[in-house]
């Protein structure tokens, strides 16, 4: 096992069984237990990887994955750089252990791809967060105003009323369309192969459409919860279309290229990408038997279809937190936007007809708990993913400038979130006081963590139970005892993002 530390400075040149496991997410997390106080002296105190902290989050690393015979797992952990007054700086530390396959010598690193998935989906929400931003669209814009020439999207009509509601892109963005989990004509991605395992490649934006075209809705859209990757996937296409409308209906949209020009490559993520990489690591099912990868290219592309690793997701946690120069380009300011409220969830369904009561927010994608659930002293933000051969999941605590993100090459097993168990180990550490900088913190400014985060907003934001993130760590001097501890060489550096 590993543990790298860095600073990084931003600079201005710079499935149905993932869709059960986030409802039973879902419904965990948003279960109140005891409240934990955290008072004015526990709200100010400031969040430290130390030495001491990264031992234990690298056991705990290293026994999850022996916990469940994973060929590898990539975490990244992100929290405030003490000795940075301008709160610009976040410490990134990242940890690795096993192989990319089980029949390999060769290390996980930093820099080994995993699908992320369903982590996709916040992907897609900042994208849309950007457009809103800049006036391109509107959350409550229908769905229909989008589709092509003579495809009607179906509307919910009240029974008793006649009234009609519209599906619109905040319903996408938040599982509350009225969709089921995935479009009723997926099989045809697969054609006339008989053998096909995996539908989604050549699942088409035409076929997508058509999916519409011929369905109806579960309920009223805006109300029950029901996770959908159709609903995503559709958002996904929908937003590609509006940043380049010049691709024809029967090719794949262009989502990728729509996430690389409003903040992928702001923020120099070069190894995130749809489909797999040159460093992917090998699939694998619960019982580590090979299986196949995703390769979610086409018109559901939004939904699940990137692969990422340790270094790019504590990039994407770090820009979330508010990690961010006075200068850094739009696409990227918006980010945050996303874990801003939008919608109250009281009722989640894994399936229609099988529904219960809960109690959490939605941003846009991110599911967003109080600071009592889990226990975990403050508000966080959720988000994991699932494929047939990999896992991951992010979870942001953004009152303390604290993300975690992790990926591991094996369909999860039951409900095992990592990042979950791997936030609540670090928020309860004993925190160092906040330095004083003469009033300058992290996330302060105008384009700093979102005012939400504190004041008035603050107490309206109900951040999410998950996840996993990245931080550089300030061990000055005690830091090299700090690795010899961990028996790994912890390498601090700085490094620079191209925009």
């Amino acid at each position: 096992m590993t543990g790298r530390t860095s600073r990084r400075r931003w600079y201005s040149s710079m499935g149905a069984a993932a869709a059960a496991a986030a409802m039973a997410a879902a419904v965990i997390l948003s279960a109140p237990p005891a409240a934990v106080a955290a008072g004015d002296d526990a709200e100010s105190a400031l969040v430290t990887m130390t030495p001491e902290l990264a031992k234990k989050v690298q056991n705990h690393v290293e026994s999850f994955r022996a916990r469940y015979g994973i060929s590898g797992m990539s975490v990244a952990v992100v929290t405030p750089d003490p000795g940075d007054p301008t709160g610009t700086t976040p410490v990134v530390t990242t940890f690795s252990v096993g192989t990319p396959s089980l029949d390999s010598a060769e290390p996980v690193t930093a820099s080994t791809q995993f699908e992320i998935a369903s982590e996709t989906k916040i992907f897609t929400a900042d994208l849309l967060a950007h457009l809103v931003a800049t006036g391109a669209v509107s959350l409550d814009d229908r769905v229909q105003q989008f589709a092509p020439p003579g495809v009607t999207v179906p509307v919910w009509t009240d029974p008793e009323t006649g009234e009609t509601t519209h599906i619109t892109l905040r319903d996408l963005a938040t599982h509350q369309a009225g969709l089921t989990d995935l479009p009723g004509n997926f099989a045809d991605g697969c054609g006339n192969d008989l053998d096909c395992a995996n539908w989604r490649p050549g699942y088409t934006r035409t076929m997508l459409w058509d999916s519409l075209a011929s369905g109806s809705l579960l309920w009223k859209p805006g109300t029950d919860w029901l996770y959908s990757n159709w609903g995503f996937g559709l958002l996904g296409t929908v937003l590609a279309d509006i940043v380049d409308p010049s691709v024809p209906v029967e090719e794949p949209p262009a989502y990728q290229a729509a996430l690389e020009s409003t903040f992928l490559g702001a923020l120099g993520m070069t190894s995130t990408v749809l489909g797999t990489g040159p460093a992917i690591a090998t699939p694998y099912t619960s019982e580590n038997a090979p299986t196949f990868y995703w390769d979610d290219t086409n018109a559901l592309a939004g939904e699940g279809g990137l692969v990422s690793t340790a270094t790019d997701m504590s990039t994407f946690v770090a820009a979330h937190l508010g990690y961010l120069p006075q200068d850094a380009p739009a696409g990227v300011r918006t980010m945050a936007d996303t874990l801003k409220p939008v919608s109250a969830i009281t009722t989640v369904c894994s399936e229609p007809g099988s529904c219960q009561a809960s109690d959490f927010r939605m941003g846009l994608g991110w599911q967003l708990h109080s600071a009592s659930a889990s226990d975990m002293g403050t508000e966080w933000a959720f988000k994991n993913g699932g494929t047939a051969g990999f896992a991951s999941d992010t979870v942001l605590a953004p009152a303390k400038g604290v993300g975690v993100t992790t990926m591991w090459n094996q369909n999860r097993v039951g409900s095992a979130e990592p990042g979950i168990e791997l936030l609540g180990l670090i928020l309860h550490e004993k925190p160092a006081p906040r330095p004083d900088h003469g009033g300058g913190e992290h996330g302060g400014g105008e384009h700093g963590r979102d005012e939400h985060d504190r004041g008035a907003e603050h107490d309206e934001a109900r951040l999410a139970d998950t996840g996993q993130a990245t931080s550089p760590v300030g061990w000055r001097a005690a830091g090299a005892a700090g690795l010899l501890l961990l028996g790994a060489a912890l390498v601090a550096r700085r490094r620079r993002n191209a925009l």
